[in-house]
């Protein structure tokens, strides 16, 4: 009976390991990573081809959550803020190249990275904003070394918005003086869940608490960490919230919860557009929100 009881806890082991490595390792496609396809409004393409062929230094650091050798590209436009741009699940720094130049043309230097396990940046696991919110405190302590003056903006797109809102619990320094999220999701738990029940019509939470327990040991978090509830109840960072209604990677529904956490200056911004593309469809709004925001708190 022993040995039973041992076989049977291998296996269910083995099958929440399986399920851990389709999840999170390197290129996983678990949430739908592939873009959706959005013509762009007109102009926005020769802009951001524009915005490709300005110099680009090529940074690099060490993560401090586990020594991965991590990249990053700045723009440097000779102006005193620079935003820190993040990238969402299974992609890398070239996913927000549009959203950059938008950055660019707003005037501001530009550092785009690439997260752990994803592009040129090392790294086996994709740690769902925990992991990333950890380096990217490393990057800002780059970018303060190397421009002690500038005020720093960070912006996330979905995976990368779970990132800069978990890091506004970090005692970030003075200079980080805005958050822009775009499509971001309330935690790891929230949006597995949410798939597994759109995908596979189960509610899958014993799974996931399985698959949390897998992560703690192989790749350093459990999915408790990756609550950006709990990290906005503790932010004093202005935020800008900006979602699209027809999003359906990150639902819709999740930005009434994130948007009504904690005592900050806040402002909302909603298209109906999908997942991340809302610029794409809707620039002008869209802009208008984002220089309205910096106006107000910059």
């Amino acid at each position: 009976m022993i040995i039973i009881l041992l076989i049977l806890l291998l296996l269910v082991v083995l099958i929440l390991n399986a399920f851990f490595l389709y999840i999170q390792k390197r290129g996983s496609k678990a949430l739908g990573a592939e873009a959706p396809k959005v013509k762009m409004d007109e102009g926005l393409v020769e802009k951001t081809n524009l915005f490709l062929k300005k110099p680009k230094q090529e940074w690099t650091i060490k993560s401090s959550f586990n020594d991965s050798q991590l990249y990053g590209w700045f723009t440097d436009n000779q102006k005193k803020i620079t935003v820190i741009m993040v990238h969402g699940f299974g992609v890398d720094h070239n996913s927000l190249n549009v959203h950059a130049q938008l950055f660019d043309s707003l005037g501001c230097n530009i550092l785009q990275i690439d997260n752990q396990a994803a592009g040129k940046s090392e790294g086996k696991y994709l740690g769902f904003g925990y992991i990333e919110s950890l380096d990217l405190k490393d990057w800002i302590k780059k970018l303060q070394k190397v421009r002690p003056n500038d005020k720093i903006i960070l912006f996330g797109a979905s995976m990368g918005a779970a990132t800069v809102m978990l890091s506004s619990k970090n005692d970030l320094p003075k200079n980080v003086k805005l958050i822009i999220e775009d499509s971001g999701y309330t935690s790891a738990y929230d949006i597995l869940s949410y798939h597994c029940q759109k995908r596979y019509h189960i509610k899958g939470r014993l799974l996931i608490h399985g698959i949390s327990l897998i992560s703690r040991v192989r790749a350093g978090f459990s999915y408790q960490k990756t609550d950006c509830r709990k990290a906005l109840s503790e932010n004093k960072i202005p935020i800008l919230f900006m979602h699209g209604k027809n999003d359906f990677t990150v639902p819709f529904e999740m930005e009434h919860e994130l948007s009504t956490c904690g005592q900050f200056p806040k402002m909302s911004y909603e298209s109906l557009g999908v997942h991340i593309r809302s610029y794409y469809v809707d620039s002008k709004n869209y802009q208008e929100a984002v220089e309205k925001f910096l106006k107000l708190y910059l």
